[in-house]
């Protein structure tokens, strides 16, 4: 019988970066929106996109003015009484189209003021430097 002196490893490493590869290219699927908006720029935007959880609740404003979530219609009423059956600490993110107009915007933050939610988030991107 033949000893081995030592364990080939690269076969093992390739895996794990195939796997580390999978792994990265679906998490950034995960938070992405299927409805397609544009997002505002700021000159120096505190949030990233990046950072959203999971956990978060992405309410989307498309340029018509419609409120989504998880790529799911809603109209006011109907995302009020979602809204309302989520825990108060809750983090809740809006990510509205630079096009949609200013009323859908107010009325999801009055709705949102109303039922004492704090934890709220303006997804923006950083506006490009030239």
């Amino acid at each position: 019988m033949k000893k081995i002196d030592s364990l080939n490893l690269v076969p093992f490493i390739d895996i794990v970066l195939v796997l580390l590869v999978i792994v990265l290219t679906s998490a950034t699927f995960i938070s992405r929106s299927h409805i397609d908006v544009d997002i505002p720029k700021v000159d120096n935007a505190s949030s990233d996109s990046s950072k959203i959880n999971n956990e978060d609740t992405i309410i989307t404003i498309n340029k018509n003015g419609e409120f989504y979530i998880n790529d799911k219609a809603f109209n006011m009423s109907q995302l009020e009484s979602f809204i309302s059956t989520l825990p108060k600490n809750s983090s809740i993110v809006i990510n509205g189209d630079k096009e949609s107009n200013f009323n859908s915007f107010v009325a999801l933050m009055n709705m949102l003021q109303r039922l004492e939610y704090q934890n709220l988030f303006v997804l923006v991107n950083e506006e490009d430097k030239k």
